[in-house]
């Protein structure tokens, strides 16, 4: 999955300096991410208009609609599917470290904006603890200084906190938009024997 998703790193890059918008990939899949982790952005028109309205784009054009939409159909399969399959739209590891940790912290802005997107109306006191600490952690990491080196020792950190990120992201995607699903009353029908 994690392949997948990488390779619409650098065609989104392409896609969005086409269009004059000089925000990251990494930021918006994080607004995304953020959006889908409270069970909204499942309609294609409402994650287009959100990461539209966050760039301040009027409209995606053809080619960067179709990728963004195929990037959150892989993050709901990774949010949904079996296992821990869910990863951070981030630069190749071929990048400078710097730059790699730069688009972490753009990834966590983007995150928080999403997440506060489709919370809007809540407040802290209303989410549970645990989700209350993953959010701080969230905007934590957003702040993140740059490495002064590229060593073996700033790279293993690095991967520590990228893997902290897909969890707490892991954790309030299960917390709230799993949970809203429980509390959605289905309309089977009933059973006729």
């Amino acid at each position: 999955m994690e392949t997948k998703l990488a390779e619409y790193f650098e065609p989104l890059v392409e896609q969005l300096q086409q269009q004059g918008v000089l925000h990251s990939p990494s930021e918006l899949h994080g607004v995304m991410c953020g959006l889908l982790s409270t069970g909204h952005g499942q309609k294609d028109a409402e994650v287009l208009a959100v990461l539209a309205a966050h760039v301040d784009t009027g409209k995606w054009q053809h080619t960067a609609a179709e990728l963004w939409l195929k990037v959150r159909d892989l993050a709901v399969e990774a949010f949904t599917g079996e296992g821990l399959a869910f990863y951070l739209l981030l630069p190749d590891d071929t990048e400078e470290l710097g730059v790699r940790v730069a688009a972490l912290g753009q990834w966590c802005e983007g995150f928080l904006v999403g997440f506060g997107t489709g919370t809007a109306g809540t407040t802290e006191s209303q989410l549970a603890p645990a989700l209350q600490e993953a959010i701080r952690d969230i905007a934590a990491i957003s702040q993140v200084d740059l490495p002064e080196d590229n060593s073996a020792e700033e790279e293993d950190l690095f991967a520590q906190v990228v893997e902290h990120t897909r969890m707490a992201a892991l954790m309030v995607f299960t917390e709230l938009a799993l949970a809203a699903r429980k509390d959605t009353p289905t309309t089977t029908p009933p059973t006729h024997h």
